[in-house]
């Protein structure tokens, strides 16, 4: 019997009993039909030994070794090469997928569909313990504009108006993991994850893809639990974020360049969201973090040149703010203001700047109300 649905799992140094979970939730939902493949990225753990267990145990799943460290993209392109399913799901290592996620995908992957987006869940300790079958009996197929505005999220950070085309808040299209990918339709139009790109791979992978997608469907039901580890690699001390964020902003030039010469809609777009939001993880995951182990004058010099250094600096100084989320609106005020005691102090006490931010965007927004 042929492959419909190949699996890939990106596997470097995970936490055992997650990794265990992750597998565990594929193997016992796999058919003739499916297979998983564990692509390991030279683990330096005993996560390669782990996953060797259990391909060792079950032929449906496969074990493969990059040879050397390459880093995330280089795994998910090994995925789209190795795959002999009609269809890719990429999974990271430490998730969840839904206990219905094989016999849901199968009774939705019909090739007239490019890709399909599926609904997630956050999930931090434990999955959710009660996890309902899914009663979706036809998927809803989006217009073809559509392909256009979610690709244009996925490179500005930009949110879409979900609502117009019946997708809820739980579907996170941004993510390699947020959707089924028809094989051929990525190797028709050599779709690729940006190699060496160490941060946002998915936002320059997916902006090329819903880009060239000629069919897209949304299915409403949650097909994967998304672990929001503070230890994961979203949430770590990155001392190296300027040059990875310089990185993508070279990644996502391309993409303008490419797909939406000319159009200052998605520069603006471009600017005000998604430069705004790596300054503000610049702030959280560097130059604030608590593991930075700098002392506050060598952090203070490398903060006042982030904010003085292009395209940064425009983007901080002419940020819109109308409408915006108080995660960024807080800290951005601050960075304009070049106020690094002050964003030490509130982002190294996290359980103080969570209340100090939100109560900052209601009294803006209370200020704004009475200058109408």
């Amino acid at each position: 019997m042929s492959i419909k649905i190949s699996i890939g799992s990106a596997v470097y140094n995970v936490k055992e009993p997650y990794l265990r979970q992750h597998i565990e939730s594929i193997i016992r939902q796999l058919t003739d039909e499916t297979e998983l493949l564990l692509i390991d990225d030279c683990s330096t753990d005993n996560s390669g030994s782990v996953c060797r267990e259990y391909a060792a145990a079950n032929d449906r799943v496969r074990y493969i070794n990059m040879g050397e460290n390459g880093g995330l993209s280089r795994v998910r392109n090994r995925t789209i090469n190795e795959a002999a399913g009609e269809w890719i799901f990429f999974a990271d290592g430490d998730d969840i997928l839904s206990d219905n996620f094989i016999r849901t995908a199968l009774s939705f992957c019909d090739p007239k569909y490019d890709v399909i987006i599926h609904n997630r869940q956050i999930f931090h300790q434990n999955k959710p313990g009660s996890e309902a079958e899914c009663r979706v009996t036809a998927l809803t197929e989006l217009p073809e504009t559509a392909g256009r505005h979610i690709s244009i999220s996925c490179l500005c950070m930009r949110p879409l108006d979900g609502d117009r085309y019946g997708m809820d808040r739980e579907a996170y299209y941004h993510a390699a993991w947020g959707a089924l990918y028809r094989r051929g339709f990525l190797l028709d139009n050599k779709l690729q994850f940006p190699a060496g790109q160490k941060k946002a791979q998915d936002s320059v992978f997916n902006t090329y893809a819903y880009f060239c997608a000629k069919s897209i469907a949304y299915l409403p039901y949650e097909m994967y639990y998304y672990r929001k580890d503070m230890q994961g690699i979203t949430q770590r001390y990155n001392p190296d974020f300027t040059a990875v964020s310089m990185s993508l902003i070279g990644h996502h030039n391309d993409c303008i360049e490419r797909l939406y010469p000319g159009d200052e809609d998605v520069s603006y777009k471009y600017k005000n969201y998604r430069l705004i939001a790596l300054a503000v993880d610049a702030m959280l995951l560097n130059f604030f973090h608590m593991n930075n182990p700098k002392p506050a004058a060598a952090r203070k010099s490398e903060f006042l040149d982030f904010v003085n250094t292009e395209p940064f600096k425009s983007a901080i100084d002419d940020y819109d703010p109308d409408n915006a989320w108080w995660g960024w609106v807080l800290p951005i005020s601050l960075a304009k203001k070049k106020r690094f005691a002050t964003l030490d102090f509130l982002i190294r006490h996290r359980r103080i700047y969570e209340p100090v931010g939100k109560a900052y965007g209601v009294l803006r927004k209370a200020r704004k109300a009475i200058h109408k």
